[in-house]
């Protein structure tokens, strides 16, 4: 009888701890908090024109204040009769950018904007505010987001090649990996603009820098980054973020490790 006691006694203490087992393994969680690579994706990705992202507005800023001014490609004399705002003026424009290439993308945009003068009424700055929702499907992320925006674009007259923005760019939403994990997260990202030059005409950005944070969680882990991205001139920017550095297109995307 003792013995057939002790191996009940067995039996049991090995359900308890069979049982103490699997529940930890139930209750184990994942860390879902971003990696530096895939926060440098996110960045990118919201820096880019193939998602509709910072770039394209840089570069509808661009040809805003070219009709704000009246600037004509090849001409240095300074901007009169065929400038489409008044000093003081205020306008908005609003618009739908859509892509259904391999990035899908789809965005309502309302722009608006004021053209400020000097005493002698030359055009000096062209005060840009933006907010909109939107959202894009590339091959390794997708968002679903809102976007708001101040931009300051001076270098107005017509005797400069360039404008010169300066301001701020904030895109908060949803993030879902399609990558390791496969996580989703939610993510708020900003760029604060520091004298990014862009070509009045074909209006591509020449170079320049963006300070840049990142911070988010998906409730299985929280993550913060931030770091500086730089505009090298060639349809490509690096990315600098926690001591490592990355290169990206800027139509795609995509970014590289160096």
């Amino acid at each position: 009888m003792k013995t057939k006691n002790l191996f009940l006694a067995g039996i049991i203490t090995l359900s308890g701890m069979f049982i103490f087992t699997s529940c930890n393994k139930d209750d184990e969680t994942v860390d879902l908090s971003a990696t530096q690579t895939e926060a440098a994706e996110m960045v990118a990705y919201s820096l880019s024109e193939g998602t509709s992202g910072t770039t394209s507005d840089i570069e509808t800023a661009a040809a805003l204040a070219n009709g704000a001014i009246g600037y004509e490609s090849g001409s240095k004399s300074a901007s009169g009769t065929d400038k489409s705002l008044n000093c003081g003026e205020s306008a908005d424009t609003t618009m739908v950018t859509a892509g259904t290439s391999v990035i899908t993308y789809n965005n309502t945009k309302t722009y608006n904007y004021k053209l400020e003068c000097d005493t002698l009424g030359n055009p000096v700055m062209l005060d840009m505010s933006f907010t909109y929702d939107g959202e894009f499907d590339a091959p390794r992320l997708a968002s679903n987001h809102s976007v708001n925006g101040n931009f300051e674009i001076t270098s107005i007259e017509n005797t400069s090649d360039m404008y010169l923005i300066n301001g701020t760019w904030e895109r908060s939403g949803g993030f879902e990996s399609k990558i390791r994990n496969q996580a989703n997260r939610q993510a708020t990202i900003q760029f604060e603009l520091v004298d990014v030059a862009v070509e009045k005409e074909p209006k591509e950005i020449d170079n320049g820098t963006i300070h840049f944070t990142i911070e988010g969680g998906s409730g299985r882990g929280s993550f913060s980054y931030e770091g500086t991205i730089t505009f090298t001139g060639n349809g490509e920017a690096t990315i600098e973020i926690s001591g490592s550095r990355y290169v990206t297109n800027l139509e795609t995307g995509e970014v590289e490790e160096q």
